[in-house]
């Protein structure tokens, strides 16, 4: 009986010396602790480098909740946090940024009674490329292997077999690139940063009235030569010479034919390309291309019987006036934006060989420009040789000109449309519309079409079959795993 009297009694006092304890650790009467709320940790610490996928964790003094009607902001924008206990955490996942902020106002988060709130933090953090996912990387900062894309293109394998892969980070490179080795992959950080650009063009007389700064900035010109360091076999901003080349995320810019705004450049008249390939099995994805005339010279190779190139673009942007995609070889352009800088622009000039089985083939892409471009503007006009250029399921932003194609030299082997649309969705492939005839040595001579596409022959032109690179390098469009057993393109975000 005494045993159970003293168990009870004990029993007792425990009882009374926890409330006593709970009491003392209150700051008020109602039980409720008052104390700040404070932050005891962060993870990675502010100002610290980061990779492009991460998670930063903030741990603090006590349960913590996100306040009613606030907003946290990831690289500016609201983000959902994930709060366990007095732990907060917001993940991130940005393979083009340079950066990762995170800002907490004041205020928006509190203790879990909502009665303290914490002062709120600013955290930045510098994304590190990790250098091993490339074999070369250039920053124009120092912050890479090399500061020049052309030097890290000279050094890296003359004769490869497998995409070399070098990562160009944001800035303006004043320079222009001769690529004559093979698998060379120029992957830019971001297409609105990275940019290649230069003032030259390759015109060849001195005088020339309908461009007269040409000369003053020509490959051609000893002056302009012994200034720069050109040499007259540098016939556009970009030379590509070498097979299985590919460039993602960068803008490439011929200043002497660019806009002023928004490009800084002269906007001048005059052949100045942007990019020349001369080469089998070349892509680019998510690229800027951007002169006045002659902006890309699809151009067969120096050697005989090395006429029907392969050229493939996904999601780029074309910008120029006259003739600013052209030549031979076959070319398929997807989900593209062709941009008209001004009034009666001509987008192409095909000047395709008879060997060249597809031609330059447009899918799915948008003509725009800007508003004095409107109404005059022109699908193309035959060049030389046997041109053959197709537009299917184009979505014009402005208006096409007069007959949707225009006269230049020959007559077309096949100048057709599939299903272009205003910008109203209202149908202007019809016959009816497109032009009929072509003024051929001062004669006007009968184009005896196709003018308009059946759906059987729209379906013909696809990406397998266009491009026909799948023949050697397999081609997968929702892939982007580089390996020498396949030519595609690919991004950041799958590299991280």
């Amino acid at each position: 009986m005494k045993a159970n009297y003293f168990s009870i009694i004990s029993k007792c006092l425990m009882g009374l010396m926890l409330l006593f304890t709970v009491a003392s650790c209150s700051d008020d009467d109602n039980g409720i602790d008052n104390s700040p709320l404070t932050l005891v940790a962060c993870t990675p610490e502010n100002g610290g480098n980061v990779t492009t996928d991460g998670t930063i964790e903030l741990t603090f003094s006590k349960d913590v909740r996100q306040a009613p009607d606030t907003q946290i902001l990831l690289n500016g924008e609201p983000v959902r946090i994930i709060i366990t206990d007095n732990v907060v955490r917001v993940h991130y996942s940005f393979p083009l940024a340079d950066q990762v902020t995170l800002d907490i106002p004041a205020g928006a988060l509190t203790d879990i009674n909502g009665v303290n709130s914490f002062e709120g933090i600013n955290l930045r953090y510098e994304i590190m490329m990790d250098k091993r996912l490339y074999d070369a990387v250039v920053d124009i900062n120092g912050n890479g292997d090399y500061t020049s894309i052309q030097k890290a293109i000279d050094n890296a394998p003359s004769k490869g077999t497998a995409p070399y892969l070098i990562f160009v980070a944001n800035g303006v490179y004043k320079e222009w690139l001769n690529i004559t080795k093979p698998y060379i992959h120029l992957i830019g950080q971001d297409v609105e940063k990275t940019i290649v650009q230069f003032t030259m063009c390759r015109v060849k007389t001195e005088g020339d009235p309908l461009a007269p700064l040409a000369w003053d900035y020509s490959s051609q010109n000893p002056e302009y030569q012994a200034k720069t360091g050109l040499t007259s076999s540098q016939e556009s901003l970009v030379l590509i010479k070498g097979s299985d080349f590919h460039a993602e995320n960068i803008s490439f810019v011929n200043t002497f034919g660019a806009r002023v705004e928004p490009w800084g450049g002269l906007g001048a008249n005059g052949q100045a390309d942007a990019m020349m390939t001369r080469a089998d099995r070349i892509s680019f994805y998510n690229c800027k291309m951007v002169s006045f005339q002659d902006t890309w010279w699809v151009r067969h190779n120096d050697k005989d019987g090395e006429r029907d190139n392969r050229n493939y673009a996904d999601h780029c942007w074309i910008e120029g006036k006259t003739d600013y995609v052209y030549g031979n070889g076959n070319l398929l352009i997807e989900n593209s934006t062709f941009f008209n800088v001004t009034s009666g622009s001509v987008m192409t000039a095909g000047s395709n060989y008879p060997s060249n089985k597809w031609g330059h083939v447009m899918r799915n892409c948008t003509v725009d420009g800007l508003p004095e471009a409107d109404g005059t503007v022109f699908l193309g006009r035959p060049w030389q040789q046997e041109p053959r250029t197709l537009w299917i399921n184009t979505t014009l932003n402005i208006g096409l000109g007069v007959g949707h194609w225009t006269d230049m030299g020959v007559l077309p082997k096949l100048y057709a449309e599939y299903n272009t649309v205003d910008k109203g969705g209202n149908l202007v492939s019809v016959e009816d519309n497109i032009k009929k005839e072509y003024m051929v040595g001062g004669v006007n001579t009968l184009y005896e079409g196709p003018y308009v596409l059946s759906d059987t022959q729209a379906a013909e032109y696809s990406y397998d079959k266009v491009s026909s690179i799948n023949s050697i390098y397999p081609l997968v469009s929702d892939s982007r795993t580089l390996s020498a057993a396949q030519f595609v393109s690919f991004s950041l975000s799958n590299l991280a």
